[in-house]
């Protein structure tokens, strides 16, 4: 019987395959200890935190086999940038979700407050470990802040016939990826123990949106009229003073936004992917060292305001 040019070259690839080597595979690679480091940076408080772990090896293939965390003590983090060197001291944050760990979080944590549009530089280091390097630019200030199409839509929405939604909209800059934005009532309620402040968020879309010429946060009338009405409600038979509405708007930069992207993009049920790609700016090790910008439009509610119970 005579062998075809092609089962000839499967004949010469099945003989290799037979009497090549026998040793075991494993898709485990070797081990190396590493940093894993975790900081978003904003403008939006006075306190900063950075998480340094290692990464961490199991016996079996599941990761969800380790139960115990790996944070790092001891390391020396420090933040640089026009403002001065800040030096983080360590500190523990209660865990809310113990399903897997039980400690507390431990973190390194720095009284500081980020400028809009400058330029920061982490460096971590420890024993036994090594050294990690990023740094981060902030998103500057969004200029201007306004409301559209008036503040008469919020002070008197039942009166404004022609518009069914408002939107608070600013100006992006170079260093904005993508922002999120959130609406918020703030109002005074009268206790058994005196006034105290509540709000309550309006529902809005607050998917991560990609600009970098203009950001508008939307809400319709009627979901704004619906949320004060349920307020008013809540608190019929008591005091109630409304006090204001806040847009606030937080730009995301480039590594935060690529981390985010990366983690989330094949996480739905339309992707088949055997690959999960990392994304990591340290120059040493694994994590992200990111920034955001906060930026709040207050609109302050007038003394005949409809929903006000004085």
């Amino acid at each position: 019987m005579r062998i075809s040019r092609y089962g000839k070259y499967w004949l010469v690839v099945l003989m290799l395959s037979l009497s090549g080597c026998q040793e075991d595979f494993s898709p485990k690679g070797p081990f190396e200890n590493q940093f894993v480091i975790y900081s978003v940076i904003t403008t939006a408080r006075d306190l900063q935190f950075v998480r340094v772990y290692t990464n961490y090896d199991v016996p079996g293939f599941d990761p969800l086999e380790n139960t115990v965390d790996h944070p790092v003590t001891g390391a020396r983090v420090v933040v640089s940038g026009p403002g001065g060197i800040y030096v983080f001291r360590d500190t523990l944050i209660p865990r809310q979700d113990k399903s897997r760990y039980a400690s507390p979080i431990a973190a390194y944590v720095a009284n500081w407050r980020p400028r809009p549009g400058e330029t920061y530089v982490l460096d971590v280091s420890a024993d036994n470990i090594g050294a990690a390097t990023a740094s981060v630019t902030l998103p500057q200030k969004s200029s201007p802040l306004d409301w559209s199409p008036n503040t008469m839509i919020l002070d008197s929405p039942d009166s404004v016939k022609q518009y069914s939604s408002f939107y608070g909209y600013g100006k992006m800059t170079q260093q904005t990826k993508a922002y999120v934005y959130q609406m918020t009532i703030e109002y005074d309620v009268l206790r058994v123990e005196g006034w105290r402040r509540e709000s309550v968020v309006i529902p809005t879309l607050t998917t991560v949106y990609k600009s970098y010429t203009n950001a508008s946060g939307y809400c319709s009338k009627s979901t704004y009229v619906e949320t004060l009405e349920q307020i008013a409600g809540r608190y019929k038979n008591t005091k109630l003073t409304f006090r204001k509405l806040v847009f606030r708007l937080l730009q995301l930069e480039e590594n935060w936004y690529n981390y985010y992207s990366t983690v989330r993009q094949f996480q739905d049920p339309f992707s088949i992917r055997l690959d999960e790609p990392d994304f990591t700016n340290l120059s040493n090790g694994y994590g992200l060292f990111a920034g955001s910008t906060m930026d709040s439009l207050i609109h302050v509610y007038p003394d005949n305001f409809k929903y006000h119970n004085r």
